[in-house]
C-alpha cells in the first residue's frame, strides 16, 4: 500500500486506535478476523487495534468493510 492508496475500510469508530484520523484507517496493512459476538452474530474485529498512549483499551475495535 502506498501513500496515495484509500484504506478499504470505510469507517473506523476506535477513536482510540494509533491508526484512526478523522475516524479512517491509516494503518498500513490490517488483519481482520470474523469474532463471535452479543446473540451468536459474527463481528469483523480487527486484530491491529493499537492504542494510543493512554487511551481506553475498552472503545470498539469494529471495522465497518467499504461499502458503495
Amino acid at each position: 500500500m502506498n501513500d496515495t492508496s484509500k484504506s478499504l475500510v470505510s469507517r473506523c469508530d476506535a477513536t482510540s486506535c494509533r491508526y484512526n484520523e478523522a475516524m479512517e484507517c491509516h494503518a498500513g496493512q490490517i488483519e481482520v478476523q470474523m469474532v463471535m459476538g452479543e446473540m451468536g452474530a459474527q463481528m469483523a474485529h480487527c486484530m491491529t487495534f493499537s492504542p494510543e498512549d493512554g487511551a481506553d483499551m475498552t472503545q470498539g475495535m469494529q471495522a465497518n468493510p467499504g461499502h458503495d
